[in-house]
């Protein structure tokens, strides 16, 4: 037996609202968002006696809404980031677009060592690291993930 009165139209017409608002959601590029996260370079100098991930990680508003428990940042142009995607890198879970860099970079992974009750006061250690990547590729955005191997 078929639904009576108006309830099913309304059922269609909030799936039809969410659909059509679903639209109209922006998502941030995941590329640009992945370069200003972890892309610097330069290497960016912190103000004497501050620590670079501290500010780094400040900076870029990675302390807010809490503290972030690590990051990475990579000392090398995007050029090269993205070429391990095309000819600089081994693409090793073609079903993930994931592919390993040939080479080291430069790097500093910033882990949280105090987390205080009230961001941005956040502490950050520094590992300066010389490693091989993994990023996530695709069409779209050449670049939109990394792991350090």
């Amino acid at each position: 037996m078929a639904p009576t009165g108006s309830c099913p139209f309304l059922f269609l017409t909030l799936v039809l609202l969410a659909t059509r608002l679903a639209q109209n959601i922006v998502l941030p590029d995941s590329y640009e968002r992945f370069v200003s996260e972890h892309v610097d370079f330069p290497k960016i100098r912190p103000p004497s006696g501050q620590s670079y991930c501290n500010v780094m990680m400040r900076r870029l508003s990675l302390t807010h809404p809490g503290c972030r428990p690590s990051n990475t940042f990579i000392y090398a142009p995007t050029r090269q980031v993205r070429a391990i995607c095309s000819h600089t890198g081994r693409c090793v879970y073609p079903g993930y677009n994931q592919c390993d860099s040939h080479t080291a970079f430069r790097l500093t992974t910033c882990r949280l060592v105090f987390s205080p009750r009230r961001p941005p006061r956040c502490i950050y250690r520094e590992i300066p690291q010389t490693r091989r990547i993994r990023v996530a590729c695709n069409q779209q955005q050449p670049v939109h993930f990394i792991r350090i191997l």
